[in-house]
């Protein structure tokens, strides 16, 4: 952890990984949450231009937004996952971006259905 800024890591088995990292500024409690969650293993769905990883967490969406861009990690409470945009998305219900892809977004976006994913935490 650096600041404001906690440094994670997407694992795809037999693919690589990518890195992103969560702002505590864009939702302070979630990303908290989020970050004491970790590691996460999961099974994430690929829908149209959404990467969506569901968690065990909860919490609601802190300074909620309609809408994000390419490379944005955000928290859906509804669907109770984290979702990696794959292009400019509109959402109809309000989601809490918390975070972007910093490094290898190309790995996301060959998945063709669904993927293994471990999320853990980057020491510094």
């Amino acid at each position: 952890m650096t600041g404001d800024l906690y440094k994670i890591k997407f694992i795809f088995p037999n693919m690589g990984d990518a890195e992103g990292e969560l702002i505590r500024v864009k939702g302070p409690h979630l990303t908290e949450i989020f970050n004491r969650s970790l590691p996460v293993n999961s099974r994430g769905l690929k829908r149209g231009d959404l990467f969506v990883i569901p968690v065990s967490f909860y919490y609601a969406a802190e300074k909620p937004l309609k809408i994000g861009k390419k490379g944005d990690i955000v928290f859906d409470p509804l669907a109770k996952a984290v979702i990696i945009l794959l292009a400019e998305t509109r959402f109809d219900l309000k989601v809490a971006v918390i975070g972007s892809i910093t490094k290898n977004m190309k790995i996301i976006e060959k998945i063709e259905r669904s993927s293994g994913v471990r999320i853990e935490s980057i020491e510094d």
